[in-house]
Formats: structure tokens, sequence, C-alpha cells
């Protein structure tokens, strides 16, 4: 019953030093079956068949809950993957194992529910742009990727009347297609795209998929709060979805704010460089300057940087870039944000200037950890009033003021 979910599970882990721990937990509500042992290691050979470092574990615990928090910290897990066997209603959800490992762990988190796992032709994405939406057009586009299947992102257009002559709501239309292409271009993700107007969420992204698609869902942010569990967007697209689901959640963005990765010491206000090439080597500097990384490592952090740019402009428009240089090992997150007021060609597809420049250093272990700070980067510099503020700031005190000013905003 669980090979779809090993299957799933391998692939999302081929990444480089990747691997699979297959975790089955013993408790005294629980008793392990005699074919317990047996089952873990056939699953482990599938991943292992597959190309996929795969250990099995059979443990014993308390409760579920506490023997999956040890075995995370054990093995230092990045990603938890569980299946989803129930129904997916108000009881069956709140009453589950999976409420409480999701409520408790700040880890990415997914959760599959097989419907029929067998042949997927298309992966069916909607977003809203949050960060776990964000998340969800990342692991899509690995998926689709690896199994050479398409990918369709899907935002709607939420009205009332939804008359096609309305000129507000075509404006509007227009809005959020801008904003699903600046989502994919922040993952550097070509894929088919688009915008349907509709009064409500649910209908129209149930009524478009297929048998034999995978429908990826950003889990709702309310995940957290019991209460608001069961019952939201993604849930009631899971339950009535006609085919199998992949419901994503990226771990906690204020583990990786803002105002904790570009702080006044990694942020330059008057950088005048000739070309972005030259904007790159600029901010590099920054962070050897400021002893964020050592002077061994430039080259190796110039040409991780130069080498991401070169598959594609990192520009995401509203004169906005973000350089990103994936590093093996890294730790953690290190970022250094640059004002450039006469603005720098980054060739972007829209064509205009460059004026904020964000270098991210990111672990290439765990890619995914930088995409609550996309998400956070965007939502910062979506208004021309805020482009407009950080452009006029005096001091690099007076930006990442602004900076926990919008971030207190968010989070009221």
């Amino acid at each position: 019953m669980e090979d779809s979910l090993v299957r799933l599970a391998a692939t999302l882990a081929s990444e480089p030093w990747a691997e699979l721990h297959l975790t089955h937990v013993v408790t005294p509500d629980n008793p392990s079956r005699p074919e317990a042992q047996t089952d873990l290691e056939r699953a482990a050979a599938l991943a292992i068949d597959m190309g996929v470092g795969a250990i099995p574990h059979l443990v014993h615990g308390a409760s579920v809950t506490g023997a999956i928090e040890d075995a995370l910290r054990r093995w230092s897990c990045d990603v938890l993957m569980m299946g989803w066997y129930g129904d997916v209603d108000r009881t069956t959800v709140l009453s589950s194992r999976n409420r409480a490992l999701t409520k408790d762990f700040d880890v990415d988190t997914f959760i599959f529910k097989d419907k029929g796992f067998g042949g997927i032709q298309r992966l069916l994405v909607p977003t809203g742009g949050g960060t776990h939406s964000l998340m969800g057009l990342e692991v899509s586009h690995q998926l689709a990727q690896a199994w050479q299947a398409q990918m369709r992102a899907i935002r709607i257009a939420r009205d009332a009347s939804c008359q096609p002559d309305d000129p507000i709501l075509q404006r509007y239309c227009q809005q959020v297609a801008d904003d699903l292409r600046v989502q994919l271009r922040l993952l550097d993700i070509e894929a088919e795209s688009e915008v349907i107007p509709s009064r409500e969420v649910v209908t129209p992204i149930v009524d478009m998929a297929r048998e034999d698609d995978l429908l990826v869902l950003g889990a709702s942010n309310d995940w957290r709060q019991e209460e608001f569990l069961a019952g939201s967007i993604p849930d009631e697209i899971a339950f009535k979805a006609p085919c199998s689901v992949l419901m994503v959640r990226s771990r906690n963005p204020g583990s990786h704010r803002l105002s904790n990765i570009f702080w006044e010491h990694t942020i330059r206000l008057d950088l005048h460089p000739r070309d972005k090439w030259e904007a790159i080597n600029q901010m590099v500097e920054v962070l050897i300057e400021e002893k964020q990384i050592p002077l061994s490592q430039r080259d190796n952090v110039l040409a991780a940087a130069r080498d991401r740019e070169q598959k594609s402009s990192t520009s995401i428009g509203r004169e906005t870039a973000i350089p990103h240089a994936p590093l093996p090992d890294l730790p953690g997150i290190i970022g250094a944000l640059g004002v450039c007021p006469e603005g720098v060609d980054f060739n972007g597809l829209q064509g205009d200037v460059v004026r904020y420049i964000f270098l991210l250093l990111t672990p290439q272990q765990n890619y995914r950890s930088y995409i609550p700070v996309l998400a956070q980067i965007a939502s910062l510099m979506h208004t021309d009033e805020t482009r407009d503020a950080i452009l006029h700031c005096e001091t690099p005190s007076e930006l990442t003021a602004l900076i926990k000013n919008q971030e207190r905003v968010a989070a009221a």
C-alpha cells in the first residue's frame, strides 16, 4: 500500500548526498507486527533500486510524535513525508497523528494522498503566492523533470460577479498573471500557467483535475491551528479531486526572517556597478569584508553565483534581482543587500533596470530552505511605496528598521 509513497519520496530525495530514512514507530498502543521489519527492508530495496540511499528503521517510543521528533533530530532530516490513508474530513483529520506531527515540527512537511499513482502525465499546481505555494511549485518542477511530465501552474482570481467584460476584473486578472510569472521566475521554472476568474476557488481546480494528474497543493496557513485544520480550501480540494494529492507545507518562515539575514553590516546603499557581473562581485566582496565567508571561499562563491546567473537572469521584475549561490555544506543562509540608485541591467525579461539586489548563499543539500526567504523578498518588494522608501534610506539602520517593521505588519 505504501509503495507509491516510497517511490515519491525517493524521487524527491534524488539530489546529491540525499538519503531516505524509512521509519515505522512501535508504541505501547501500536505493537509491532511480525512482518514490519521485512516490509521496511523491502521498501528500502525499492528506493535503492531507484538509486537513492535508503535505511529502514523500526523505532520504539512512548508516542508516535515523540519517536518521530527524536528521529528527525537524530538523522538531521530536512523533510518529513507521510502517507494519508484516511478520509479527508474534519473528524478524521483532527484525530490523526499526522496533525500532531505537522503542528509540532519545524521541517518541510509533505502529506501524500494516494488515489492511484501510475503513469502521472501532468502536475497541476494551484498557487496563491505564499511560502507553501512556492514550495509546491519547486517540488512540482522537480517531479515534472524526473517524470518528464507536463506542469501547469494555476492561479484563481476570485471575483463575486465574474463578468468577463468587467474592466476591473480584467485588470485584476492581469495583475494576478504578472504575480504568477514573478513566482515562476523566482524559482527559475518554465511551466505553463493559467489565471482563472471564478467566484470561488475549489470548483475550477477540481473540474480541471484528471485521474492521471498529481495535484500539488500548498498547505493552508492555518495548518498549525487545530480548529482550522479541517475544512480549509486545500482540505476540500484534496477531498473532491479525482486524482492523487500531495500537500506541501514549508517550515516556519520565521526561522529565516529577512532581518536575520540582511543586517546593517551586510547592506550597501550606494553601489554603482557597470553590469550585473560586477554587481555580483561587489556583493560577494561585502560578505568577505564583513567576514561572513572566508577569503579562501571567494572563488567558489563567485563561481556558484555566476553559474546560476548564466542559466537565466535572477531579475524578478519590480527593479529587484536575487542572485543565488548554492554551496555544499553551508550550515545556513547568508545574505547581502545592495541598492544601486542608477540601476543596473540584469537582462531581465521585462527589460527594466535593477536597483535592489538580494544576494543569497544557501545550502546545496537543502536547496528548498531558501524558498521562505524568496517569498518574503517578493512580498517586501511588491509595492512602489516600499521600493521608494528603500531607495531613500540614508543609513543601513534605516533599511533594517524598515524590514523589521514590514515583518511586524505581516505577523499582525
